[in-house]
């Protein structure tokens, strides 16, 4: 989670080590509450809003760079805080000047946000941090009231580094001072008074802050604000909103062997069961930034997305739901997957040469491809040790036909049904020898007090070395002819320099390999766990938590007398200070006769 503006007033979350290894969510909602001031601030309501942390982290994560002053219109954000703008409307609809209402009410929550100076965000990212400065609370206002159906612009005033919201009425708005006429300004044929969005008083449409008098302003139009936001904050006015839940879950697609496409079934259930609602599906490859795929609920809540995979690699994937006016939104747990290279889709083999089949023009990298994915993850952390805790899946990624030469006649090959373009690619005899095919965590103990984590596709030598080199200074744990695909099971790892140990259990929690070396744990610097043979497969973790040891806490008794100490030293310490006080007063007092 990052904060772009550390000022008073903001909640600051401790931030462990494990947001570069897993992205997740500390806070879960973000849970407001703003005083909705209607009928010209004689009425108040409370307002409740929430927002998922996915929403919060997918806008984080989009990281604007403004390169021209138009570019502001791209960070309106109307669809993500419509339920805002719907739960103000609907306390103005019965005002005879319902829009100018509507208008100076969302003046008004923008006001209580304390101003900051700060690099400038988009609005959900500002209502999270409570805080901004006049940019990012003028694209705040400008969301919420656009959302609400206003025609509203920005007003860049560039001579004092200015902006607010220009909204357009159809007739001229009360002032907060009767005796001013309120301040409008014109682009093609339209007016748009001015709405001043800082926190410095209750400015309502129309009141011109002294510090822009005799300025003039840029006007930006919203023409090129978001069109659509992957999700949107719950807004409910009155009493809070009750919570909601949202499961995960992942499963493979059968593949043809006839196609190298390989495809995941992201699927869970949302608690309301509510029918045909938006499920949010976001994905990551480096756990900051994030795309966004939509899939709606079925008449039992439940929910089904296919995803086809593009790229090797690490993947996040989480669900999540909006909310409405009676639940909060809800995001599920992250998934984790590792993607490792898919094999050929036919596989031929003689006694002295593989045979694949591939395209001519870029066999070298069908080469590279058959090694497979080396690294997924490589992570350093300091502390007393590491621990690793998940859920995991070890999933097909697609079928693979592996024919020997001898023994079939012509009439087979021939039923196998080639892509066009593609042709038998030779590759040598042992490059069963060198492929990545061996998946797992290493956690290795640096020295003074450093640990890494690894996660990895080992080719056979490497394996072969690492199990020779158990009874020196290497844990390890294989458990690949226990784990059945498609199932879930549970993996507990912890490195320190007194514990070794590791064990994977099934869904009952039954250990079905494990290892411990606690009492020569001081000869042991690496611990490796081996969990599938296949890095082409797809391998999914569900609540992946890697974490450092915290530092040993001072034993009872030297707390104890410690504080002993300081209350022995106490009298003298209160007897210094008066002391040094009757000095400082004589001082003080001898200088001021002199003058």
């Amino acid at each position: 989670m990052r904060f772009k503006c550390l000022k008073p007033g903001v909640l600051l979350v401790s931030v462990m080590l494990l947001v570069l290894v897993t992205p997740r969510s500390f806070a879960g909602n973000y849970d407001l509450t703003f005083s909705s001031q209607v009928q010209f601030g004689l009425v108040s309501h409370e307002l409740h809003v929430s927002i998922p942390s996915s929403l919060y982290e997918y806008y984080q994560g989009k990281n604007p760079k403004l390169v021209d002053d138009n570019e502001y219109a791209t960070l309106v954000t109307p669809d993500a805080v419509k339920p805002i703008a719907n739960s103000i409307r609907n306390l103005t609809l019965d005002s005879t000047r319902s829009d100018e209402e509507f208008a100076n009410a969302v003046l008004s929550l923008v006001h209580q946000i304390p101003y900051a100076d700060c690099d400038v965000m988009y609005p959900v990212e500002t209502l999270v941090e409570n805080l901004g400065k006049c940019d990012t609370l003028s694209l705040l206002a400008a969301s919420i009231m656009k959302a609400g159906g206003l025609d509203v612009v920005l007003l860049y005033f560039k001579g004092v580094h200015h902006i607010n919201v220009g909204v357009h009425l159809p007739y001229e708005p009360h002032t907060t001072w009767w005796w001013q006429p309120a301040t409008g300004y014109e682009l093609n044929g339209t007016k748009y008074w001015i709405a001043e969005c800082t926190p410095a008083m209750e400015w309502k449409v129309g009141d011109m802050p002294p510090l822009l008098e005799g300025e003039q302003p840029w006007i930006i139009s919203l023409e090129n604000s978001e069109e659509t936001s992957p999700a949107y904050v719950s807004a409910k006015p009155g009493g809070p909103l009750n919570s909601s839940s949202i499961s995960i879950n992942i499963s493979p697609e059968i593949s043809s062997i006839s196609s190298q496409k390989r495809t995941l079934t992201i699927s869970g259930s949302l608690s309301p069961a509510y029918p045909n609602e938006t499920i949010s599906v976001y994905f990551s490859q480096d756990g900051i930034s994030y795309s966004a795929g939509k899939t709606l609920t079925d008449n039992l809540g439940n929910y089904s997305y296919s995803w086809n995979l593009t790229s090797t690699g690490t993947h996040y994937i989480r669900t999540s739901w909006s909310g409405d006016v009676n639940y909060t939104g809800a995001d599920s747990d992250i998934l984790t997957v590792f993607i490792g290279f898919p094999n050929s889709i036919i596989q031929f083999e003689t006694p002295t040469f593989h045979y694949i089949y591939g395209r001519g023009y870029i066999a070298r990298y069908e080469l590279q491809v058959r090694q497979g994915v080396e690294d997924f993850l490589d992570i350093q952390m300091s502390g007393t040790g590491i621990l690793l805790t998940s859920e995991f899946n070890i999933m097909k990624s697609g079928q693979i036909t592996v024919i020997p030469m001898e023994g079939y006649s012509s009439e087979v090959l021939q039923q196998i049904v080639i892509p066009r373009g593609y042709q038998p690619l030779r590759l040598p005899y042992d490059i069963e020898q060198t492929t990545n095919n061996q998946f797992g965590f290493i956690l290795e103990n640096s020295g003074n007090n450093s640990y890494s984590l690894n996660v990895k596709g080992l080719d056979t030598y490497e394996a072969d070395k690492i199990n020779s080199a158990s009874e020196n200074g290497t844990a390890f744990v294989n458990a690949t002819s226990y784990i059945k695909e498609n199932t879930w099971y549970k993996l507990v790892a912890k490195i320190s320099e007194d514990q070794v140990n590791a064990e994977v259990q099934d869904t009952n929690g039954t250990v079905i390999e494990r290892v411990t070396t606690t009492n020569n744990a001081i000869n042991v610097t690496k611990l490796v766990i081996l969990l599938t043979n296949n890095t082409d497969r797809a391998v999914a973790f569900k609540n992946l938590n890697v974490e450092t040891i915290d530092q040993q806490v001072q034993p009872a008794e030297e707390e104890e007398k410690a504080a002993n100490w300081v209350e022995l030293l106490a009298p003298y310490v209160t007897f210094i200070g008066l002391i040094a006080a009757i000095v400082a007063i004589a001082v003080a007092a001898k200088k001021r006769k002199r003058v």
